[in-house]
């Protein structure tokens, strides 16, 4: 299934409020997040401006790759049926798979 057209706006919004990353400002236009599991840095996510713009499918790829989702977990992140604690729990799983 394709990832679903979402406002950049709202894929902020559920990032910064679902997951909780720790926000890291550089010196580009757009902040970075980073999620710790276990004291370690096991993803880092791009967040996207405040814009009311829908966010192009590739965009919206990329980001669903850096928090190490599927097309559906991602719809299901902003659609509102994961929450952060959930999230963290799926990363762990994926970051199991890809060790074992």
């Amino acid at each position: 299934m394709p990832i679903n057209d979402f406002e950049e706006k709202t894929i902020r919004d559920k990032i910064l409020s679902k997951i909780e990353p720790t926000i890291k400002k550089g010196r580009s236009k757009h902040q970075k997040g980073y999620i710790y599991i276990d004291g370690k840095v096991e993803a880092k996510v791009k967040i996207p401006n405040n814009h009311n713009r829908i966010m192009k499918e590739s965009k919206s790829q990329y980001i669903a790759t850096s928090l190490h989702f599927s097309h559906d977990e991602f719809n299901d992140l902003i659609d509102c049926p994961i929450s952060g604690p959930q999230y963290l729990d799926l990363l762990r799983k994926s970051l199991e798979k890809k060790s074992s």
